[in-house]
């Protein structure tokens, strides 16, 4: 599989424009202050390279509080784990804990939002992989705040070169 349009557009502008030598996209950074919630995902299907941390500053201890901050690191990840997770990053700050949690990352049409931050032209595969991926770190990182037990990721398929706005594919 390989890396769609629209996910190598977003990683150029906002992952690769952003990274030097001494500096790190801001949802890259790590987070300041105290840290209430964190997860780990192992991105890639039956393991893999793609190892994503989530940090959260949550506030309150029931599901009304809200995500104050979050930030993500990743190691050997892939431009689309990148991108994905900086979007849900961009998405889940200052949002309603709660609303983190329902969201269903098995529906396709819950991802849109996802999609939306994606930009370019459909849908991608490659995309919704990462995305399921990172949204179930973020999940984690709210329940760890809120002392919960963590829940394992259930089977995020593989990524193919389906575009989910083709309804043919």
């Amino acid at each position: 599989m390989s890396v769609s349009p629209a996910v190598r557009r977003y990683y150029a502008a906002e992952i690769f424009a952003k990274t030097g030598r001494d500096r790190a996209p801001p949802n890259f950074q790590p987070l300041t202050g105290e840290v209430t919630g964190r997860s780990e995902v192992d991105g890639c299907r039956g393991g893999g390279k793609n190892i994503l941390g989530v940090s959260i500053r949550g506030e309150g201890r029931d599901a009304s509080g809200r995500i104050q901050e979050i930030r993500s690191s990743c190691g050997l990840c892939n431009p689309a784990m990148y991108a994905a997770a900086d979007i849900l990053c961009n998405w889940a700050r200052g949002r309603c804990l709660q609303d983190v949690l329902d969201v269903d990352g098995t529906e396709i049409g819950q991802l849109a939002p996802f999609f939306e931050a994606l930009g370019g032209p459909g849908r991608p595969d490659d995309a919704r992989e990462k995305f399921q991926y990172v949204l179930h770190a973020v999940q984690n990182a709210v329940r760890n705040h809120l002392g919960r037990d963590l829940e394992p990721p259930g089977t995020i398929d593989e990524p193919t070169d389906r575009d989910w706005d083709d309804p043919e594919s």
